[in-house]
């Protein structure tokens, strides 16, 4: 007699499993699919009857020529999972928004018959279309469901396994000390004017002054600042976790603590307690809120203070902190933990240490 099991991964529901004695006299169990108790139920009473009649109660999987790369896709995003998906449902979002120009090209060709040469043929196009790093990255993302299908034992290989990918470059967007000052004048001189622009004045300064994600500045609540030991404590982005699924701390210098000093009493009250809260309209007739993976626009602030806007206006402001922190003397192992990086080679590449700088701290060295 099968039994149907409700598996969860800590206090997160992964679904309906069915447990039952195949034809073969194997104990197997399958994940169902299934929304409800009472469907998985109805699927299990259909294995049963199938093992009834002398047939495998789950027919074998078969890589048939018939599959497309759009059902390898699909099949993939509904049966893969992982402890490092914190969100099944946002993850899938997320790459079927990275996928989507690889099955607008691909998506309808046989996934039995998709090799090397049509990869390469895939990668060129993409690159006319796209930039270096989002090419590799759709292409990371396909060759993630062909090795999953290949572990499957849907197909005997993953074609993107040996293909060459474009090689990832570096953002090397960062402002100059004199360029961050430019901007934070340039923004607090608008905070005069509305309180919408002194809500995107503190935002500026979590990210220049202590190297908040964007999310995590429209995350960070009041109960995360210690005013008295100056001490943020990063532990969501927007109103899910971070990034790295741990909170971090960041302590922070003189001049963001007295900006957030200044700023709490001026604050807009919201439910969640946000310190940088946004409105529905200008006006702010319809109330003040936590933002769910908005953010302002910065272009108009970047062009005030007669700086070119860069491709990533938000994230320019993290690179900026990086910087500013080595030059000023911090360490990169220090930089990792406040960044909350797990691989210190990608806090080698925020830190922007460019040769000038190299020089000018080997002139320190002394016998």
């Amino acid at each position: 007699m099968g039994e149907i099991i409700k598996k969860m991964k800590g206090d997160r529901f992964i679904g309906w499993y069915l447990r039952f004695v195949d034809l073969d006299g194997k104990r197997k169990q399958r994940a169902s699919r299934q929304p409800t108790f009472a469907e998985a139920k109805r699927m299990l009473i259909e294995i049963e009857a199938r093992i009834a009649r002398g047939k495998l109660g789950v027919p074998e999987r078969d890589s048939s020529t018939t599959l497309t790369v759009q059902d390898l896709t699909e099949r993939f995003l509904a049966e893969y999972d992982s402890p490092r998906i914190r969100d099944v449902t946002r993850w899938a979002a997320k790459q079927r928004i990275i996928l989507r120009p690889v099955l607008d090209e691909v998506g309808g060709e046989r996934a039995a018959s998709f090799d090397v040469s049509r990869a390469e043929r895939l990668r060129n196009r993409l690159m006319r279309r796209y930039a270096a790093n989002s090419a590799r990255g759709q292409l990371s993302a396909l060759g993630s469901v062909f090795a999953w299908a290949t572990k499957q034992r849907l197909l005997t290989r993953n074609p993107l396994s040996e293909l060459k990918k474009p090689k990832k470059v570096a953002r090397i967007e960062y402002l100059s000390t004199e360029d961050a000052r430019k901007l934070l004048a340039s923004a607090d001189q608008k905070a005069e004017q509305s309180l919408r622009a002194a809500v995107l004045a503190t935002a500026l300064r979590l990210g220049l002054l202590a190297g908040l994600r964007a999310g995590e500045i429209f995350g960070l609540r009041w109960q995360d600042v210690d005013l008295l030991r100056g001490v943020l404590t990063v532990a969501k982005s927007y109103r899910s976790q971070t990034k790295s699924g741990v909170a971090r701390s960041v302590p922070m210098p003189d001049a963001l603590l007295d900006a957030l000093r200044s700023w709490q009493s001026r604050c807009p009250k919201t439910r969640e307690g946000v310190v940088c809260p946004l409105s529905l309209d200008k006006t702010a007739r319809s109330g003040w809120h936590q933002t769910a993976r908005r953010r302002p626009e910065l272009g108009a602030l970047y062009r005030a203070a007669g700086l070119s806007v860069p491709a990533a206006p938000w994230h320019c402001l993290r690179h900026s902190y990086a910087s500013l922190f080595v030059q000023s003397g911090g360490s990169i192992v220090t930089l990792q933990k406040l960044l909350g990086h797990s691989d210190i080679k990608t806090t080698m590449v925020y830190a922007h240490i460019d040769d000038s700088f190299a020089a000018q701290q080997v002139r320190k060295l002394k016998l």
